[in-house]
């Protein structure tokens, strides 16, 4: 499987001092729906790529993605490439992902930072 999207929304969050950390690429915003009414229906699928790690407890990074109509995840990354404006990761089956983004200078060096622990070429 092969995946290339353009993302809208691109987000770094850190939590608990920076023991849990997220970064985050997705084609669009998520809808908004309101969760309080009653049947109110579940998000649609969007393309996306994440990354999370959980320093507390001592895991890796972990990455996962979304075709636009599955989710999946937990395969290693064999490499990484991280540019101002895309990202590429080949992960372990040879699933390429691809994600043009945009972001500020100061969210792009926080992922720059965090991904660098799986690619230490970024520095």
């Amino acid at each position: 499987m092969n995946l290339e999207f353009e993302a809208e929304e691109t987000d770094y969050n850190e939590a608990i001092d920076g023991d849990i950390v997220q970064v985050h690429f997705q084609e669009y915003p998520d809808p908004d729906i309101d969760y309080g009414k009653k049947n109110a229906p579940l998000p649609p699928p969007i393309k996306s790529l994440g990354f999370s790690a959980n320093y507390e407890f001592g895991s890796d990074i972990e990455v996962s993605w979304c075709d636009g109509e599955e989710d999946y995840g937990g395969l290693a990354i064999k490499n990484i490439d991280l540019s101002i404006n895309n990202i590429s990761v080949l992960l372990e089956d040879d699933t390429l992902i691809k994600v043009k983004f945009s972001t500020d200078k100061i969210t792009y060096k926080k992922i720059h930072h965090f991904l660098s622990k799986l690619n230490p070429e970024f520095r």
